[in-house]
């Protein structure tokens, strides 16, 4: 199963779950964006339902539940609403018509408005025997606690780009893409470890094109004066002339300076020595700027081994703290109401 290479252990876990009749009534896939949740959500649901599901498919038993798209200027609606999740539920506490469950799924479940989370604490409250629920989303902390506390919560993360590698040729050779061992590896690297926007760029080449031409440029822009790191913001934040959304550009930020604090962790000059892989991996998922607790459980700590060798500009601790600069400009952008084009020039301003 591709869709499942790198996240083995939450399937083996929830497999166990389903195997022996244990499962619980509501589940949150909590992880990055593009790395593999949804569709992991659906090969497991299909293991369920004993036949392949998708997020189209048309069956009674099966509900998918996502932000509007409008169909005139195919923009994505910034919140899932209380009326959504009304309907949701109504269908969902319907018996199964063919088998022993009514499953749904919540798609970018963090975008659900505080009403439309209150209405649905009811249904996570007093469960349906027959109804599963999974939410998936890109932060888990950015949904009430409330929430959180009434469901199973499973952690994913970016795979390891041996994983990646791998997923790759499996995945060309599925679906008979010819290309180079050396333009697949470009592809690979270019999606840091997102399986998701992995497959986006193997699907569209001039996509992978679009985003490298934007990764060079940033590149350029974090060693430029300030005069065009301004102009630079001026440009991202025209909607009009802008060649790709905010969003995509702060997720280029953020690839750029987690390969700067990886290649730092594997210098010479700088060695591990405070909490290890649950730490590293908070730093590169980033920590929700509103919630201090998960912050202050990705401090870590780096004996610096030959400080008078060693240029300020590459210590691990100035990539982190970057990191999670990025991780509050993302934050600012997409959930309150900041100026865009400011926000981004404090930004820059900063690294």
């Amino acid at each position: 199963m591709v869709v499942v290479l790198g996240h083995q252990k939450q399937f083996e876990s929830l497999e166990a779950a389903r195997i022996a009749g244990r499962m619980g009534h509501a589940y949150i896939f909590s992880g990055p964006d593009k790395i593999g949740k949804k569709a992991f959500a659906l090969e497991w649901i299909s293991r369920i339902f004993d036949f392949s599901v998708k997020e189209k498919s048309a069956l009674p038993d099966f509900l998918f539940l996502a932000p509007l798209v409008d169909p005139k200027t195919e923009k994505r609606a910034q919140e899932i609403t209380v009326d959504q999740i009304r309907g949701l539920i109504s269908k969902l506490s319907l018996s199964p018509v063919s088998g022993r469950y009514k499953v749904a799924i919540i798609d970018e479940a963090h975008l659900m408005n505080s009403e439309a989370q209150n209405c649905l604490l009811k249904t996570l409250e007093e469960p349906s025997g027959a109804a599963l629920l999974i939410l998936v989303a890109s932060n888990a902390e950015r949904l009430l606690e409330t929430v959180r506390s009434r469901c199973q919560i499973l952690r994913f993360n970016f795979l390891p780009e041996n994983q990646m590698r791998q997923l790759c040729r499996q995945w060309r050779a599925e679906n008979k893409i010819a290309m180079s061992d050396e333009r697949a590896n470009e592809i690979v690297e270019l999606s840091f470890g997102r399986p998701g926007r992995m497959v986006d760029f193997l699907k569209n080449l001039d996509l992978a094109q679009k985003w490298q031409k934007a990764a060079k440029e940033f590149t350029r822009i974090v060693a430029s004066e300030l005069p065009e790191k301004f102009a630079y913001a001026k440009k991202i934040t025209d909607s009009e002339n802008s060649e790709m959304d905010l969003g995509e550009i702060v997720e280029i930020w953020q690839s750029h300076f987690r390969n700067k604090l990886l290649e730092s962790l594997k210098s010479e000059n700088s060695a591990w020595v405070g909490p290890t892989q649950s730490a590293q991996a908070k730093i590169l998922r980033g920590s929700d700027p509103r919630n201090p607790r998960e912050e202050e459980s990705a401090q870590f700590v780096f004996s610096k081994l030959k400080d008078k060798e060693k240029n300020d500009d590459q210590l691990p601790e100035k990539f982190a703290g970057i990191l999670k600069k990025i991780q509050t400009l993302d934050f600012e952008l997409r959930a309150t109401n900041a100026h865009p084009r400011l926000t981004i020039e404090n930004f820059l301003l900063d690294i």
